[in-house]
């Protein structure tokens, strides 16, 4: 009955969660969709299922949302693109299937050109493949606003939108522009600086888009605010590179801007996401927290979230007939050998000549060794002992263990010295040493964008290498490597894996490499003719950051990568190691493949996506109407009993240090110093010098300078040094890099100071001024990570200080001094203009607190002025001693409301708030987007 009636009242939004009784749906965006189509094909032959790791990840989540569509290239051109439509949209019951179509044109300048020889090369650090095109580009942008369109064509208010990879960088920002172009764009902070090279007309925005009609529109305006809040997540599969990289593509600024229409982007590794922070700092013109970046009014999240192995499809394969006797064969097969197994897709980034050379000094020393032997056995002269051979192999691991000792692959150099203890227990007679001459190397080289020159040349020189060692080290029975030039099926993959002794994964950079994974997957000791194996892995594959037992190497190195080959193969497959601890050397690494598949790499990023509360439009205070003010200055009237403090931090206000206060301000500091029952106070990041002479004549000042390390407490003339705990060694250090940026910026100014420096270029050129600043921070980033100092970015100045010293913990010292006399602050006020420091809002009791931020930007304080200008007007209203005569204004409560949310450019529900009916309930009852107006703005959520 209670629910009953609460359905009859307008407040059930306000007690129900958000997202009672509404559908949850889940839209997947990639380059292709699972399935591609053939239109020459009868029904229904002519829709085929796609698979791969991707595929099978994101068709297991299908179950966890009410409904799930993709968007995509179905792979083919049609004729009748209505009627294939139709085809796709009845293929596939769970999943609803919405293609782009693209022409012949489309897909020659948007995947071949523009996302395979443009964006593919840099990606993977292959700057001298790239190759770029103006016509490209356009084609690019034009097909990721065609998937834009297409996408709104399809979604609901409140959708999740998953985006993949390279080839559709643009569409979170286009789909975001075309959402704002809708309902008007959020307040934008920080926007891109003007002052910064433009970026193209066409590329971002939703001009020159296709002209095809979104079908969605806003029927109230929860609805539109439930678009405006659209969540949006791009994963990107490939590395990442340096902004040095990156830099080099004419569009580069577009490409790293588009993804920032997204609220959540996810990489492989960390290193992916440090270099993508960097060229948001080099190229974009701001600086972005850790993992997280604040633009255009949203905050976008950086993730880290290493895709997993198909673990499902490789488990439900070992279980076939056609997979048993598969591993049945080649275990007969290669009976008496040593199986290293390489599955690649024939691409210029995967290392193959270098591989093929590492191989080929592989089978130089193999057959050095034997040639040494039977030399010797001729002479008459026994074999060398087995201590000696162990001795031998040990200095031939400790040299490639020193090669990448800091890998602290424990869990592989455990296993190594159990082998030598164990090797040490056995008998020589009774045993064989391994034979490296009968090692057989198997190649799956998958064909791969055969039409590209780049690739026909690689395809050739691996052919080229491949019958050079066979014919130099085959012979009638032994051929050394096994070259298939195309795919196999899952079943008998699975079977290969199982039975190699060691999966050589040398890639020269790859964004993960799933083939080590899958190798491990393979390796269940309850499979019959399966054997223990290594994973010899590039130290530029993804996949090391989670690989921990794994022998790392450097592709380059051939002879580091020969030696790995070998120590691989004495480990797994020599005699020196009993069969059940060679199993130990993969077993650790299984699990935890199996543990991270890719159904959990899914689940994962959409559960971050879909719940995670930091990501999304940021929560800023919004202006109230000045006539307001005086209802809330009546805590600072003279008549209230109890100590009051008022707090001011005009730093930014202060670009230029040689600026001067207002006549009005110092007027109004002055008769707010006479109150006695007031205490005033000025925090300070600037010199004790420039507070004195602007403000020293107010005897009744309290003055902070330089973030506390100087203070002049009212009624005393001296300044006073605080004491503080941290070493400021680190300016000695810092200090020359600054200056070099001030020596190469005409204009610059460096203020050394006892615990930061603050380097100001407010009188520079802006264009070059900017250029060198974002180099600065980059630079200073690079090089203050281990020392005792942060690095901040406020207007026009670029300030370094020591990580204890801040407005905070000034302001702190302040009233925690003040509260032990007994006399506390009642009601206490920071009023504060400086970006760089937000500190000063941190360490105040929320419940005699008001925090209030001066200008535009993402804060921690509760309200706002949007300038001084406010403020001083703020000021005059508790100078005036007179909190209540605003609040006899003609204009209503009702009225003042609706003007306060008309600034605040907030989407609320069409239904009237009685505001006076709410106006005496404690504020503590009320949700956050009703609550009455604060002393200077809305609360945070309006």
């Amino acid at each position: 009955s209670i629910f009953v009636l609460l359905l009859q009242t307008r407040h059930l939004r306000l007690i129900l969660p958000e997202n009672f009784g509404k559908m949850v749906r889940v839209i997947f965006v990639s380059n292709r969709l699972p399935v591609t189509v053939n239109p020459d094909k009868e029904p229904p032959n002519d829709v085929q299922q796609s698979s791969g790791g991707l595929v099978s990840a994101l068709k297991s989540v299908v179950k966890d949302y009410d409904e799930v569509l993709w968007v995509g290239w179905p792979g083919a051109y049609c004729k009748d693109e209505a009627a294939m439509t139709k085809r796709l949209h009845e293929s596939n019951a769970s999943i609803q299937m919405h293609p782009v179509w693209l022409d012949k044109d489309d897909v020659e300048d948007f995947y071949n050109g523009f996302s395979n020889s443009s964006l593919w090369p840099l990606l993977h650090w292959m700057t001298p493949y790239a190759r770029f095109k103006k016509s490209w580009f356009e084609s690019y942008r034009k097909v990721n606003m065609k998937f834009a369109e297409i996408i709104l064509q399809v979604a609901k208010p409140g959708d999740i939108i998953w985006v993949h990879d390279y080839h559709l960088f643009m569409v979170p920002m286009m789909v975001r522009n075309l959402v704002d172009e809708k309902y008007g764009a959020p307040d934008s902070s920080p926007r891109r600086p003007k002052d910064l090279p433009p970026l193209d007309s066409d590329a971002i925005t939703t001009q020159g888009n296709t002209g095809k009609k979104l079908n969605f529109a806003p029927t109230s305006r929860s609805e539109a605010a439930a678009w405006q809040n659209l969540k949006i997540g791009f994963f990107l599969h490939t590395p990442f590179p340096s902004w040095e990289i990156i830099s080099t593509h004419p569009n580069c600024v577009d490409i790293v801007q588009g993804m920032l229409g997204a609220d959540l982007i996810g990489f492989h590794t960390y290193n992916y996401l440090r270099h993508y922070r960097s060229c948001v700092i080099r190229l974009c013109g701001f600086t972005p927290e850790m993992d997280m970046v604040q633009y255009l009014g949203r905050r976008t999240r950086l993730g880290v979230y290493p895709i997993g192995a198909n673990c499902t499809d490789i488990l439900n394969n070992m279980k076939t007939d056609s997979f048993k006797e598969h591993l049945k064969n080649y275990a007969e097969e290669f009976q008496g050998k040593s199986l290293v197994l390489s599955v690649e897709r024939l691409d210029y980034s995967k290392g193959m000549p270098h591989k093929l050379e590492a191989i080929e000094r592989y089978l130089e020393e193999a057959e050095k060794a034997q040639k040494q032997r039977k030399q010797r056995q001729d002479e008459g002269f026994q074999d060398e002992d087995r201590q000696a051979r162990l001795e031998k192999l040990k200095a031939r691991f400790e040299a490639c263990w020193k090669e990448k000792s800091e890998r602290h692959n424990f869990g592989f150099r455990t296993a190594m010295t159990a082998f030598w203890n164990k090797a040490k227990e056995l008998v020589l007679d009774q045993e064989e040493e391994l034979d490296h001459t009968k090692t057989v190397f198997l190649f799956i080289a998958v064909p791969s964008r055969q039409t590209v020159q780049e690739y026909k040349a690689i395809e050739e020189e691996v052919h080229k290498k491949v019958s050079t060692i066979n014919g130099r080290f085959g012979t009638v029975n032994h051929t050394p490597i096994v070259y298939i030039h195309r795919g196999i099926p899952g079943d008998e993959l699975a079977a290969l894996y199982a039975r190699a002794d060691c999966c050589l994964v040398t890639p020269l950079v790859d964004g993960m490499n799933l083939v080590a994974k899958e190798f491990l997957v393979a390796k269940d000791r309850e499979v019959e003719h399966a054997v223990p194996g290594t994973v010899v892995l590039s130290e530029f594959a993804g996949a090391t950051q989670e690989m921990f037992d794994a022998l790392v190497i450097n592709p380059y190195n051939v002879e580091a990568t020969a030696d790995a080959i070998h120590l691989g193969l004495e480990l797994t497959k020599g005699n020196g190691v009993d069969k059940q601890l060679r199993w130990e050397v993969s077993e650790r690494m299984r699990q935890s493949v199996l543990a991270n598949d890719a159904v959990w790499w899914a689940a994962a990023n959409l559960k971050d996506l879909q719940e995670d509360p930091s990501i999304g439009r940021c929560l800023e205070p919004t202006k109230g109407p000045t006539s307001m003010l005086g209802v809330f200055a009546k805590d600072f009237s003279s008549k209230q009993e109890g100590r009051k403090a008022i707090f001011l931090n005009m730093d930014g206000s202060f670009k230029d240090p040689s600026r001067e206060s207002s006549e009005s301000f110092q007027q109004q500091l002055e008769a707010l110093c006479t109150r006695p029952d007031l205490y005033i106070c000025i925090i300070s990041g600037l010199t004790k010098d420039f507070l004195q002479k602007q403000f020293g004549h107010l005897e009744n000042l309290t003055l902070v300078a330089e973030h506390g390390i100087f203070v002049r407490y009212a009624g005393q003339p001296h300044w006073k040094e605080m004491c503080f705990d941290d070493s400021t060694a680190w300016i000695q250090k810092v200090t020359p890099l600054m200056q070099l940026f001030q020596r190469c910026t005409p204009g610059a100014q460096l203020d050394v100071r006892k615990a930061s420096l603050a380097w100001y270029y407010h009188d520079c050129d802006d264009q070059y001024g900017s250029f060198k600043t974002k180099e600065l921070v980059h630079q200073l980033a690079l090089s203050t990570g281990n020392l005792p100092c942060e690095v901040c970015q406020g207007d026009k100045v670029i300030e370094v200080k020591s990580c204890r010293v801040s407005n905070g913990f000034a302001l702190k010292r302040l009233v925690s001094d003040q509260d032990k006399t007994g006399d506390n602050f009642k009601p206490i006020m920071v009023i504060s203009d400086d970006s760089a420091d937000s500190s000063i809002f941190k360490f105040l009791p929320k419940e005699r607190a008001y925090t209030v931020r001066v200008g535009l930007g993402e804060t921690v304080a509760r309200h706002r002025f949007l300038d001084w200008e406010e403020a001083e007007q703020y000021l005059k209203i508790i100078v005036d001693d007179d909190p209540l005569g605003l609040e006899r204004s003609s204009e209503s409560l009702l009225e003042r409301f609706q003007t306060c949310m008309g600034d605040a450019n907030t989407v609320v529900d069409d239904e009237d708030v009685d505001l006076n009916a709410l106006e005496d309930e404690p504020e503590s009852k009320l949700p956050s987007h009703i609550q009455p107006p604060s002393p200077v703005l809305g609360p945070v959520g309006w």
